[in-house]
């Protein structure tokens, strides 16, 4: 019976194949197989096809997960557009509602207004019926007319040969209204000093009975070829004043108005002050004859008008 293999056998076993290489080779053929002696090389394969494997599954996964967050974004974008097609297509059936209002109203209104083209169309009828009567009654009135006309070219004659007869007599009365015109210019002339004269003591009692003191007699002057009266008083607390005035046998606006610019003027004024009649000023003009005009302009330019019959506008005041 052979003896037992012990362990301290193996353990002899394990120190002589320490010792020995080749006996551990030798021992590695023997027990080991073809496949399991490349076991390890297929190990490291595998290992190494489990990373690749790895590798392109976490390529895979973050394929996955970019392909997963397009299509959140394509999914989020595409409810958006289908939100905004939705309204759109709302508008769209609330524009076509609208629409289809407006075409009904417009339904209604051309087919009244198609009633009333056909109302006036015939009213147009009836127009043109009474127009073609008036227009054969304008043919008989211008028939008429035409006679007329033949008339009135003959009266028409007649009345220019009139024109030159009374063109004569224009003539004839111009030439005795210059006689007259004459006449009167040397009557004005005469009457001017009479008026101015009259003047004078018009307006001495009106300047007395508005509480006035006359301090002298009125002067009359000719700066300028006419005669002007001025005529010193003192007021009720003492102050001079000269009044000065212009007299017309007939006074009419335009009289007024060019003495209120010549006292106005600094000029004239200036010629007054040199002649010794320094302002203040109380201005009138007189008028033996003044008509509606004359009034109207002594009162728009604040000057006193007088006449015979006295003071008829006063003088706004002092200038």
């Amino acid at each position: 019976m052979p003896a037992a293999f012990t362990v301290r056998h193996f353990l002899d076993l394990v120190t002589a194949l320490e010792r020995n290489p080749e006996w551990r080779q030798e021992l590695r053929r023997l027990l080991l197989t073809d496949d399991i002696l490349t076991l390890p090389r297929v190990v490291r394969e595998l290992a190494e096809a489990q990373k690749r494997t790895e590798t392109l599954v976490a390529e895979l996964a973050e394929v996955q997960r970019r392909s997963e967050e397009e299509f959140r974004k394509y999914r989020e974008a595409s409810e958006e557009r289908f939100a905004r097609i939705e309204a759109t297509l709302a508008e769209l059936v609330e524009a076509q509602r609208r629409s289809e209002e407006e075409f009904r109203r417009y339904q209604e209104a051309s087919e009244a207004r198609f009633a009333r083209i056909e109302a006036t169309l015939a009213e147009l009828a009836e127009a043109q019926r009474r127009t073609e009567m008036r227009v054969e009654e304008l043919a008989e009135a211008q028939r008429r007319t035409e006679m007329r006309v033949e008339e009135l070219a003959e009266a028409q004659r007649r009345t220019e040969m009139r024109v030159e007869e009374l063109a004569e007599a224009q003539r004839r009365t111009e030439e005795r209204m210059d006689h007259i015109d004459t006449r009167l210019d040397r009557w004005e002339k005469f009457l001017g000093v009479t008026a101015e004269e009259e003047a004078a003591d018009v307006l001495r009692v009106v300047m007395e009975g508005k509480g006035y003191r006359v301090r002298g007699e009125p002067v009359y002057w000719r700066p300028d070829g006419e005669l002007d009266v001025i005529l010193p008083v003192e007021d009720p607390e003492g102050q001079l004043i000269h009044v000065i005035l212009e007299a017309k046998v007939r006074l009419g606006r335009r009289a007024v108005e060019d003495w209120a610019n010549r006292m106005r003027s600094e000029g004239f004024r200036a010629r007054l002050a040199e002649r010794g009649f320094a302002g203040p000023y109380l201005i009138y003009v007189y008028g033996m004859r003044a008509d509606t005009s004359a009034e109207h302009a002594a009162r728009t330019l604040g000057i006193g008008l007088l006449t015979p019959r006295g003071e008829m506008i006063p003088p706004k005041g002092l200038e």
